[in-house]
């Protein structure tokens, strides 16, 4: 990049932020000019904050802190460890649901009752300023002795004047006053109601004779309000720690109300825990006596079951039949034993070859007299056989043994006839008992499964019966075990030290805010949406057409602003022009400069006479054309009545020199006119007249300078008639007055060249909005007008 695209970059960024710079000044001197607008703002909000703070009821914070009842979080704090293990009376809340119970409309409407809030009492605290009194600072009690319908529907207020110790007057609703004694009863739309004088007034009641106390009974709407107000901010949400808060005129009536909200509210938590735990006990209580009915009468169906079936322990019975029966089978197997071994004596005994045969030894019998026997005979067989062995069957010991022998025979057959009746006896009665035995364990099943039957509805009974009676203890131990409540108190209800509401520096700030701000907005969102043009800013912005000077306010009135001793502000900003236009022009001695504008009333006929009178003080002839045609002005602003002018030397039917239409200004040296004549019916076709072009050149022959103060291009199109004649082409734009929409006219000017050398010049500029000087600049360095 070369240095010098550089050197013009930083040129260019610094035109930039002087063009801000000015900006910025001139946007501050504009509001700054307003200072009448922005003082009458700040006065209006400033006393409407003032006669609202005034008015407004001042209202006290109260707040109070409260830890609540929360399993989730660990904050169950029941005196009684048992309680929360019985899981029918366990205390379960949170933190969520016991916020929205304190907000509850119908919770502080019982508070209120019961403080018997929906009564307020004022007394008179300045200029239609009442004050809210409370308890031992009111002089009179108001005991509401019955209701109607319309207590609840509207507010409803009375004024109370004590006139002595027994009589008061009464004010109501515009009502001519009437005079009651203290305790009468008195009747109104809402219903009847005593006023007394109260007990506990602070002060000597004289004090307050003929001082009005005024009483308002509210109706429904107060709870509703107040529940509105009603903050329940829950502190953190990993505790169950909440904060209350309200806003009262009286802090202490505020504090009360708190705390009967926190009392009701732990009141209400016990009933209902109360009132499950009874209707618990009552419902048990009914459930056992049934209970108690069906379970006597299952066990008395068990007792008449057992005893009709002879059982009182079905298993060990079972048990008893089966050893019995084992029992018996092992005594019919002896028994069968013993008749066989006996049948085997007998029938060894009776056979014919075994006479005095000795019986043998292996037949053995379990009686103890035959067995005797049989060792009796066979010892005595065992004799006579020895004693055949040396004797004779003759001989007497031999007969006498074989007598012996025969006796014990049949004696020992009368004993095995005897033991085997006997065995025969017991076989069949054992029999008789196996049978029996038998056909009572093929039933003990079937006795077993109804017995198991009966013993299942007991149990099941039994079993209904404990838990009630356990859950009628456990609603009992809840009863008689003292609680905490629902919450605990951290912090008691406590009032702010002041009133916090209305915040007055807030509200002061705020008016003067908005003092400031809505002038401040006004302005700004009428610049924004105002296509006028305000600032030589806006001017660049929109076009490339050098802009050649500004021209200030002329305060007084005359066309003319400048004069060969004057030094005002806008007699230098002429002269101003005239050097820059001399420089534009690179100082051509002979020049045509043509001004124009986008409408009427722009200040292109006052221009053109002052730049004409600055060129003529510069030693210049200057001859001035009245070339609006349509609309003329020049002649009539300077009071120079000249009946001959441009028309009529344009006109071709008519002869008139040059000479004949030239006003010599004696006034002002070096300056001639030329004015419109009588206004003609067709302008734009002597505009066009080849009279036109030989009147200009004959004018600059003669005249150093020619200004041609011709008509609105944005109106009519004689101006564009005049352009090839003009040098210089002067654009009047004025503050305040001309709009965007004619910079883009001129800017299409520029880029198509219908006129020559384009320039513009800025009319009506305020003092702080010229070339960016201040206002105690400019008014001590110019001339005073």
């Amino acid at each position: 990049m070369k240095i010098s695209d550089i050197l013009k970059e930083i040129e260019e960024e610094e035109k930039e932020q002087q063009k801000d710079a000015v900006s910025i000044r001139l946007m501050f001197n504009k509001y700054l000019n307003n200072w009448k607008l922005f003082f009458l703002s700040v006065f209006i909000f400033a006393s409407s904050a003032v006669i609202y703070a005034y008015f407004s009821t001042s209202l006290y914070r109260i707040n109070s802190t409260l830890l609540l009842r929360d399993e989730n979080k660990g904050t169950d704090f029941n005196s009684n460890a048992l309680l929360p293990e019985m899981l029918g009376f366990s205390s379960t809340s949170s933190v969520e649901n016991e916020a929205e119970v304190f907000r509850s409309e119908f919770l502080i409407s019982r508070a209120l009752e019961d403080l018997n809030f929906f009564i307020s009492y004022y007394e008179p605290k300045g200029l239609w300023r009442w004050k809210e009194i409370y308890e031992n600072e009111r002089p009179i009690n108001v005991s509401i002795k019955e209701k109607n319908g319309g207590f609840n529907q509207r507010e409803i207020s009375i004024e109370i004047i004590p006139l002595n110790n027994n009589t008061f007057k009464l004010l109501q609703e515009k009502k001519e006053g009437r005079i009651l004694k203290f305790g009468e009863e008195i009747k109104n739309p809402f219903g009847t109601y005593v006023i007394e004088k109260n007990p506990d007034f602070f002060y000597d009641f004289a004090e307050k004779l003929n001082e009005p106390v005024k009483i308002v009974f509210h109706g429904k709407q107060l709870s509703r309000d107040i529940a509105d107000n009603f903050e329940v901010d829950i502190v953190n949400k990993l505790a169950s720690v909440i904060t209350l808060t309200t806003y009262t005129e009286h802090p202490k009536k505020g504090e009360d109300l708190i705390q009967k909200i926190i009392d009701i509210y732990n009141s209400d938590a016990e009933n209902e825990k109360n009132v499950i735990a009874k209707n618990t006990i009552s419902f048990i209580d009914e459930q056992l006596v049934s209970l108690t009915e069906e379970l006597l009468a299952i066990e008395n169906e068990a007792e008449k079951y057992k005893l009709r079936n002879s059982i009182t322990d079905i298993s060990a019975e079972a048990q008893l039949f089966l050893n019995s029966t084992t029992t018996n089978r092992q005594q019919l197997a002896e028994i069968a034993v013993q008749i066989d071994v006996l049948e085997s004596i007998e029938s060894h005994m009776t056979s014919s070859n075994s006479e005095f045969e000795s019986i043998p030894g292996s037949l053995t019998v379990t009686e103890v007299t035959l067995n005797d026997l049989i060792i009796n005979y066979n010892k005595l067989q065992q004799d006579r056989e020895r004693m055949l062995r040396t004797t004779q069957p003759s001989n007497p010991i031999v007969l006498n043994l074989s007598e012996q022998l025969t006796s014990l025979r049949r004696n020992i057959l009368e004993n095995i006839r005897q033991l085997k009746n006997n065995l025969i006896i017991s076989r069949r009665s054992l029999e008789s008992s196996s049978s029996q035995f038998q056909s009572r364990a093929s039933r003990v099943p079937t006795i077993e499964k109804e017995l198991l039957d009966i013993n299942r509805k007991q149990g099941i009974k039994q079993e209904h019966y404990l838990l009630l009676v356990q859950k009628r203890e456990e609603a009992a131990l809840t009863l008689a075990a003292a609680s905490t409540g629902n919450s605990r108190v951290i912090n008691p209800p406590s009032s702010s030290e002041y009133p916090v509401k209305p915040n007055k520096k807030i509200i002061f700030g705020l008016s003067v805010i908005f003092g400031f701000g809505l002038p401040f907005g006004l302005l700004y969102f009428k610049d924004r949406w105002d296509q006028k043009i305000q600032f030589k800013s806006q001017v660049l912005e929109n076009t490339k057409v050098p802009v050649l000077g500004e021209l200030s306010k002329l305060k007084k009135e005359g066309p003319i602003a400048i004069s060969k001793n004057k030094r005002t502000m806008i007699a230098e900003q002429i002269r101003f022009i005239r050097t820059s236009l001399s420089f534009a022009t690179s100082n051509k001695e002979k020049q045509t400069i043509l001004v124009t504008s986008g409408m009427s009333g722009e200040g292109k006929t006052f221009f053109s006479v002052n730049l004409a009178i600055s060129l003529g003080l510069a030693g210049k002839k200057v001859v001035l054309l009245e070339f609006d045609l349509r609309k003329p002005a020049l002649l009539k602003s300077l009071k120079i009545n000249q009946k001959m002018g441009l028309s009529e030397y344009l006109n071709p039917t008519k002869k008139v020199s040059i000479d004949d239409i030239i006003y010599h200004w004696s006034e002002q040296e070096n300056v001639c006119i030329i004015g419109c004549g009588e206004i003609p019916e067709n302008p734009a076709e002597l505009m066009i007249n080849e009279k036109l072009q030989k009147l200009l050149s004959n004018l600059q022959d003669r005249y150093d300078h020619i200004i041609i103060d011709s008509a609105p291009i944005g109106l009519v199109s004689d101006s564009f008639n005049l352009a090839n004649f003009a040098d210089v082409t002067v654009y009047m734009v004025r503050y305040n007055f001309s709009t965007k929409a004619q910079l883009k006219t001129i800017e299409d000017i520029r880029k198509t060249k219908r006129f020559k050398n384009p320039m513009i010049v800025l009319n009506d500029a305020k003092l702080e909005m010229t070339y960016g000087y201040g206002e105690a600049y400019g008014k001590s360095y110019y001339q005073k007008s």
